[in-house]
């Protein structure tokens, strides 16, 4: 380089809004003027584009170029990411964008990478965000640097080593982000040590502004949807769309099987792709969301939010009504209001929505982010509204470094019109498929389906409350086996029906269950043949009497499947008692699960129980268990524990307690009519045996007695420990340890490093476990993290306090059982040291426990939460209200809520207060 700078280099940052205001705008062109720069081409640059931005710290927007700009040396395809030039920066009106920005006025190359330190510079840059996909493009990365120079592992090894440290320079500017908020871009912190990356590596510099900025955006997000639920508000705003009545679809000609009748009109979501009008041409954009789109993401939780996903928005080509995003717009970088603003946008306007998860493709080695933008593409295909001639052009976000360009997306196009028109020739006749990449700001509609993306993800408090109130989930957003939902669609669409195993396998599905779902649609399409045909529905009850009577039991998916057989029983049969059992069992699973505690049917369930015992020890056993969990529900220990009698026959080896006399007689000490005694491990199984076990020391735990309770937890492990298959012994005993670790903990004659050792067999070793789950949220670690915290509330441990509390910077929150406990634990660690803050997380608590969906027993949690917080500064207006509410649903727990009803007039010890109403596992 021989330009040398003309005027010193001016203080940014220089943002682009900076230039609306023709004053400031004047101002900071006069400061650029002569000034050189030298900057790096991002590292995301296609080779083959002649524009895009170069990176520097002082300019957070980026800096626009052209080829045209940079002069002869960049033209011809000899422009590559990671080349360092020096520029002169100017302003430019966008007319497309009708905005100012900065841009290039006068470039000079310093150096551009060789083919081998671009291949390694590139795999650096990849590591530095591997976070994005799961590290899926790394072994075609190293294979290209191989390729280049085969001798260069040791290249390739320091390149990933170094990638590894700018990872953790860049996690250090998104901590920053998200402790100091929207004000980060004018904190000195965060501006010297800014500068000081720019000196070191300016090629990091735009990448640490995002990071800086998303995190920002993050906190800004988590803190509004706090505020909302503390004031009593939705989370989400959005507003799903009244459900639409769907005409069935006319059958395809059937292959020689037995017809199947059309059924009833059904329930669909508006955006549902069956529920629009057929137009003459479509737009569909395709985005994705999530890291994990290899091998690893089969090990994922459903809920996960790394779990990759793929996303459809079916917009007709005129008259969808969908105002244009500006240019760019992600959702990432946006506020809640603006989110909610964007979503219920697409609710309310007559375009189509769809979504699959990669878990639903078919496993191979590597990534499978083609196959699911293909599977999606297949499933549109299949189920958008047809009349005539209909043209639909895919516009896919470009993910990457993979699939860039189009040369292979018409191959594509053509090969799912080829499977098109092996189901449905008809179909395939009708369509003209076109598919191209595209980039966030190519489409003023992508930052619509970006939006989607975003929710679907889960990634926040606010992404699911936005999902669980757009009722998108399951119903557009899929579940299930991609390919097997479209084959049986077909199957259905051709007059067939379906063999036990498919059906079983739909009823296996998540979304089996919910209306207007493309799986309870093809279920009511069956049931309504098995209604009119009595043997096709003695098929499916014969197929459940198999499965009942296998040694692989599933009750939950067996529940599905007497439940569908006795909706769609035809007029002349009827369950057999043992499935009326099952079914009655089925229901009031479910009505544990949502903490319900009117039941109409227990008495006909104690019937059957006593009537099928001889014949089904297993099915009763698990029947009795169901009606205890209902008993605890309605804190009715005593009654849970008559529940159980008959499989707690007395022996001596019952250990001597306070409670003795009272727990035989709650727990079956006067043995149970002759022939209805059980021998609990020739009757019910091991595994069956454990759970009682299990159940029977939480019955003691709730009546006070720990080290019983305990005695019944050792019991139950030694069976759970007996089972052939590893991985049912290892959630049975997870559940059991974690019980064991609260009796431990409540029990005054154990010393701590006893009631440590039974966390840590739950958590995980100490003090590594606690900073792993301060800053998780997920569905998988919520009762090992309420267990941990529980601990250190009721067992002090300052040192392991302290640890968890350095986390605060890191802490999520999520919905639902036991996250009010977990956000009032937070609060009482915090209390002495920051009692704003342990007040906000009281009330998040209390809000928590109150949401629509919460059973009576969680709503009591809610209660105490919001109770301590009155103590702490907090008034509760709504206390007479609500704590009413919870005396006529829970009567039997009435001197418990009394406690609170006292507590609102003179504060109490928060922990005392919890000991006086919640028992056991409840707090």
């Amino acid at each position: 380089m021989t330009d040398t700078e003309t005027n010193p280099q001016p203080t940014g940052p220089f943002f682009s809004k900076d230039l609306t205001d023709e004053t400031r705008r004047e101002e900071i062109a006069r400061q650029l003027k002569g000034v050189r720069w030298r900057m790096t081409i991002d590292g995301n640059q296609p080779s083959e584009r002649v524009f895009g931005f170069l990176a520097h710290a002082e300019f957070p927007d980026g800096v626009f170029f052209s080829t045209r700009n940079l002069g002869p040396w960049a033209e011809n395809g000899k422009l590559k990411p990671f080349t360092i030039v020096d520029v002169e920066v100017k302003l430019n009106f966008d007319d497309a964008k009708d905005r100012w920005g900065f841009a290039v006025a006068k470039a000079n190359c310093v150096s551009i990478p060789t083919d081998l330190e671009f291949a390694l510079k590139k795999l650096r840059h990849y590591v530095s965000s591997w976070q994005d996909d799961g590290g899926a493009e790394l072994p075609s990365l190293q294979s290209a640097c191989l390729d280049i120079d085969p001798d260069c592992q040791s290249q390739i090894d320091q390149a990933m080593k170094l990638g590894r440290g700018d990872e953790n320079l860049l996690n250090a500017f998104y901590n920053l982000g998200k402790r100091l908020g929207k004000s980060f871009a004018t904190d000195p912190v965060f501006l010297e040590k800014l500068k000081q990356l720019n000196d070191r590596r300016p090629d990091l510099a735009g990448q640490a502004w995002t990071k800086a900025r998303n995190a920002a955006s993050a906190a800004k997000r988590g803190a509004d949807a706090g505020k909302r639920r503390r004031q009593g508000q939705p989370v989400s705003k959005v507003r799903a769309p009244q459900q639409v009545s769907a005409a069935a679809a006319k059958p395809l000609p059937a292959l020689g099987k037995t017809e199947l009748p059309l059924a009833k009109s059904t329930a669909w979501h508006p955006r549902d792709l069956r529920a629009l009008e057929p137009q003459s041409a479509w737009q569909l954009l395709i985005d994705e969301t999530g890291s994990e789109f290899g091998a690893e993401a089969g090990r994922l939780s459903e809920r996960d939010r790394t779990l990759g996903r793929f996303v459809g928005l079916l917009l007709p080509a005129t008259g969808h009504g969908l105002a244009s995003l500006p240019t760019g717009w992600h959702a990432v970088d946006q506020g809640i209001d603006e989110i909610d603003r964007v979503v219920q946008g697409i609710l309310d306007a007559p375009v189509g929505v769809i979504g699959i998860t990669v878990q639903q493709l078919p496993q191979a080695p590597g990534e499978r982010w083609a196959f699911g933008v293909i599977r999606l593409i297949d499933l549109v295909l299949r189920l958008m509204p047809l009349d005539g001639l209909t043209r639909i052009e895919v516009l896919i976000e470009q993910r990457g470094r993979v699939f860039k360009g189009g040369t292979q997306w018409p191959a594509v196009a053509e090969q799912a019109r080829l499977r098109l028109a092996e189901g449905y020739p008809e179909r395939a006749q009708q369509v003209d498929l076109s598919i191209r990449t595209i980039t966030k700001q190519d489409s003023p509609y992508n930052g619509y389906v970006d939006a989607l993306a975003f929710v679907a993800s889960g990634s926040s408090e606010h992404s699911r409350a936005c999902l669980a109130a757009s009722g998108l989930s399951g119903t557009c957003l899929l579940g299930g086996d991609a390919e097997f939902l479209g084959r049986m669609l077909e199957w259905m669409d051709r007059g067939r029906t379906l063999e036990g195993a498919d059906w079983t396998a739909l009823l296996a599905t998540p979304e089996s269950e919910q209306p207007g779902s493309l799986v309870a649609t093809l279920l009511e399409r069956l049931g309504t043949a098995a209604a009119r045909d009595t043997s096709l529905w003695r098929r499916y009850l014969d197929h459940l009497m198999g499965h009942f009577d296998s040694r692989n039991l599933n009750l939950p998916l067996l529940g599905r499947q007497v439940i569908w057989l006795d909706r769609w029983k035809p007029t002349d049969q009827a369950l057999p008692p043992p499935m009326r059992l099952l079914w009655l069992t089925a229901q009031l699973g479910r009505a544990n699960h949502l903490g319900q505690t009117e039941q109409p049917w227990l008495e006909e369930m104690r019937t059957l129980a006593d009537g099928l015992f001889d014949e089904d020890a297993r099915l009763v056993c698990r029947a009795e268990l169901n009606l205890a969990v209902t008993a605890t529900n309605q804190y009715d220990f005593e009654q849970a524990g008559r529940a159980l009698a008959r499989w707690n026959p007395p022996t001596s080896s019952q250990p001597q307690s306070k409670l003795r006399g009272l727990m035989q007689k709650l727990l079956g000490s006067q043995p149970p009519a002759t022939g209805m005694q059980a021998d609990p491990k020739a009757t019910a199984g091991l595994r069956y045996w454990g759970q009682v076990r299990s159940s029977l020391g939480q019955h003691a735990a709730f009546l006070g007695d720990p080290a019983l309770a305990v005695h019944y937890f050792d019991e139950a492990l030694a069976s759970f420990d007996q089972l052939s298959d590893p991985e049912m012994a290892r959630k049975e005993k997870g559940q059991t340890n974690t019980y064991r670790a609260i009796a431990l903990m409540d029990d005054p004659t154990r010393d701590d490093a006893v009631v440590r050792q039974a966390v840590e067999a739950v958590i995980g070793a100490l003090p590594q476990a606690l900073d792993r789950l301060a800053a998780s949220v997920s569905n998988d670690d919520k009762y090992a993290h309420h267990l941990a915290l529980r601990w250190l509330v009721h067992r002090p441990d300052a040192g392991l306090a302290e640890q968890y509390l350095a986390h605060r910077e890191d802490w999520g929150t999520a919905e639902g059982h036991p996250w009010p406990l977990i956000q009032l634990y937070r609060g009482m660690l915090l209390h002495a040291r920051d009692a704003d803050a342990a007040r906000e997380l009281a009330l998040d608590g209390a809000g928590i426990g109150f949401a629509d969906d919460s059973g009576p027993v969680v709503r009591l949690i809610g209660a105490c939460c919001r109770t301590i917080a009155v103590g702490w500064g907090a008034p509760w207006p709504e206390a007479a209200a609500r704590l009413d509410q919870l005396a006529s649903e829970l009567p039997l727990a009435q001197p418990r809520i009394d406690r609170l009803r006292a507590a609102q007039q003179k504060p109490v010890d928060p922990l005392g207060l919890l000991r006086d109403v919640l028992p056991f596992n409840f707090r």
